[in-house]
């Protein structure tokens, strides 16, 4: 892990060569471990992502009930499953948003439910928006009070989650899916409606793992609206999974390789997961990328030229960062559109990367709903990471290819997801080193 107050220091490097195996996705292993906590018996998460957000869920997840254990790498999660068994009257969520949006209608799911419990978070957390979810578990039998400023968090969770009809925007997919995962457990039958789903392909896996877990659902589309029936008063079973590797995490790693002279062979990436970030090789394919995928992952001639490309990029708004970057190093312009909701992230993702990467020389045009970016000669700054994982990654993979040494502030912000980061790139010869507060 990266110390509080630490800065990266990043140096032009020319040539990144090496196998290096990318992190397990964050997505699937929070999933994984708050199904987990659902289903009565003993269930096995193998290769797991050990990360700050990962710590959180466990936290979260051995106070509502279950005992979990670290052992190799693998988590063993033992449950007595529903109802959960709460046992502390505080829950804090952290910083980490997916545990945050999961874990609040399962609060509905406890022995005493109509005791209150109050659901806390970190600062960065407290800033971003709630009232959807809110709204929509006030509709299923929630009663939820804001303890400090209206429409954020902490906030004070009663009742049970009974089920019925219900409506949630969305602007992000975690509103949604923490309903599909927790609905199939209340009292009674639901419907939920969405309009204007974004970041569609992280419900398609809530819903593939509903499938392997064999719970029971439809889904209509009408319009720009989806429709989601879903039966109550059905359970989870404990399950054996093992995590795959995860496909944001690893753009940091495909964007270095491709604009950097050298070969580079990431593994324990499967392009038949269900993950939407996958869909980064394909665009970098089509920018020019050579790129070749194997049944163990990928592998990545790197420094050719690549020409800039229209993107919408609503399903996948995580990789905004990394393909900003990108954008800069693609001949002609980058544009990266229809993206909103990469604001209201860790932090707003259109500002911090625009911002950076200004600093740095680049000429990028910010729009409401994404951004454009146009090859660049990038040159070395002190830049703010925000406290953004996401941010402070992509900034130093532009820091690889800018003269001079860049700086990167709240370093540490990458143990969120990817706390050997780092480490990896510099086994790939990235001339990159962390500074440590004093």
């Amino acid at each position: 892990m990266i110390q509080i107050n630490s800065h990266l220091l990043v140096q032009k490097t020319s040539n990144l060569s090496g196998l290096v195996t990318p992190p397990s996705s964050k997505s699937h292993s929070i999933r994984a471990l708050i199904l987990a906590l659902l289903a009565k018996g003993e269930s096995i998460l193998t290769n797991p992502l050990a990360c700050s957000d990962m710590s959180d869920a466990m936290r979260i997840c051995t106070q509502l009930g279950a005992d979990i254990s670290v052992e190799n790498g693998t988590v063993c999660v033992n449950s007595a499953g529903l109802p959960l068994q709460a046992t502390v009257p505080i829950i804090n969520s952290g910083n980490s948003g997916i545990s945050t949006h999961f874990i609040m209608p399962l609060l509905g799911l406890r022995r005493d439910s109509e005791n209150p419990i109050i659901l806390d978070c970190g600062e960065q957390m407290r800033a971003r928006p709630i009232v959807p979810l809110v709204t929509a578990l006030r509709a299923l039998g929630l009663c939820i009070d804001y303890l400090d400023k209206e429409g954020q968090l902490p906030v004070s969770v009663s009742g049970q989650l009974h089920g019925g009809v219900t409506e949630v925007d969305g602007i992000t997919s975690q509103y949604l899916s923490a309903l599909l995962i927790s609905l199939p457990c209340a009292s009674r039958d639901s419907e939920i409606t969405v309009t204007d789903l974004h970041e569609r392909p992280y419900v398609d896996m809530t819903l593939d793992w509903l499938k392997k877990l064999g719970i029971r659902y439809q889904h209509t589309t009408i319009g720009n609206r989806d429709i989601y029936h879903i039966p109550g008063r059905q359970s989870y079973n404990a399950f054996n999974t093992t995590i795959a590797g995860d496909f944001s995490s690893a753009s940091y790693l495909i964007a270095a390789a491709v604009i950097c002279n050298g070969r580079v062979e990431l593994q324990g990436l499967d392009m038949q997961d269900p993950q939407g970030d996958k869909r980064l090789v394909y665009l970098l394919q089509e920018m020019g990328a050579a790129i070749a995928i194997n049944p163990q992952g990928l592998i990545i001639e790197g420094g050719k030229p690549l020409h800039g490309l229209k993107i919408d990029a609503d399903d996948i708004p995580d990789l905004l960062p990394a393909l900003a970057v990108i954008g800069t190093y693609a001949s002609g312009k980058t544009e990266l559109t229809n993206v909103r909701q990469a604001r209201i992230k860790e932090t707003d993702r259109i500002h911090s990367m625009s911002e950076g990467l200004s600093r740095m020389g680049a000429k990028v045009e910010v729009h409401e709903d994404g951004m454009t970016l146009y090859s660049s000669a990038l040159q070395g700054a002190a830049v703010k990471g925000y406290n953004d994982h996401r941010t402070v990654m992509a900034l130093a993979v532009a820091g690889l290819r800018a003269e001079g040494q860049t700086q990167i502030g709240d370093a540490e912000a990458v143990n969120k997801t990817f706390p050997n980061f780092v480490s990896l790139m510099q086994s790939l010869g990235a001339d990159m080193e962390v500074k440590n507060a004093h």
